[in-house]
């Protein structure tokens, strides 16, 4: 079999559901700029060389891409833009089985979360019907592998793309980012604490900010997002936090416990309060 392969973190749960990958598929033109190809690719490779399997060489063909997707180019995601992008790398993926002798594909596109299994595999389909190779429904999101999957790339840090892959989602995304970020900015100003930052590296509370934050502590996380929260041993107890991740409602909180001269010491650095 061939496994067609879209990026590293969706080769890894692929990989844990199907025990023995012995050659994968790179072929993906639609991905956007150069730079994000060789990224995406090289995470891959990373894992070639961890897990034995052999990467099957492919071009990258953005013009094919293009050319196949005219016209459809504004339908935005999971549209028909979508559905051809998908049918060309999966045809694609059968010829070259067809080329080296594999009879079987499958793809890694049914590991990710935010794809329509159900399309992706009828495509699929499609393809096993024009090119005669077998192609194997999948659903790699699906089952303990996938969560096992989910912890194996965070422990690793495996590179995790924040758009699909295409120059137009790329654009759908940031669009949406900017709304979001909108959105989260007008809920802190309502809570009354628009002078805190989102998204900041590290954020302390203190007793000063503990005052401010806590009748509306969860929604407050998760609006302004910070990647480390740092606190001292009582006010950690107040919020009911300990050291390590945390899960806030749907928010997963990284917390550092330091005593107040630790805690002074870094404010003496920087004011990181809402750094």
């Amino acid at each position: 079999m061939l496994l067609h392969v879209c990026c590293a973190p969706d080769l890894v749960p692929a990989y844990f559901h199907l025990k023995n990958v012995e050659k994968v598929f790179f072929y993906n033109p639609n991905i956007h700029p150069k730079e994000e190809y060789d990224k995406r690719l090289f995470e891959v490779e990373k894992l070639s060389k961890k897990w034995n399997f052999k990467i099957i060489d492919s071009k990258y063909e953005p013009e094919v891409f293009f050319e196949y997707i005219k016209g459809t180019e504004n339908f935005g995601e999971n549209s028909t833009r979508c559905d051809k992008c998908i049918f060309i790398r999966l045809f694609k993926t059968a010829l070259k089985a067809k080329e080296i002798g594999e009879n079987e594909i499958a793809t890694t596109l049914t590991s990710s979360p935010r794809k329509n299994l159900d399309k992706i595999n009828k495509i699929g389909k499609t393809v096993e019907k024009e090119t005669g190779i077998k192609y194997i429904e999948t659903r790699f999101r699906k089952g303990i592998e996938y969560q096992k999957a989910l912890k194996y790339n965070k422990e690793e840090n495996i590179y995790r793309q924040n758009y699909c892959g295409c120059i137009f989602s790329l654009r759908e995304t940031e669009k949406l980012k900017q709304k979001r970020l909108l959105e989260r900015q007008k809920k802190l100003n309502r809570l009354g604490l628009e002078k805190f930052t989102l998204d900041p590296e590290i954020f302390i509370v203190d007793k000063e900010t503990f005052e401010l934050i806590y009748k509306d502590f969860c929604e407050f996380i998760e609006l302004i997002k910070p990647k480390t929260l740092i606190t001292e041993k009582t006010i950690a107890k107040k919020l009911n936090l300990k050291n390590g991740w945390n899960k806030l409602k749907k928010y997963n909180l990284k917390v550092k416990i330091l005593d107040k001269n630790e805690i002074r010491r870094l404010r003496s650095v920087v004011d990181v309060r809402s750094f």
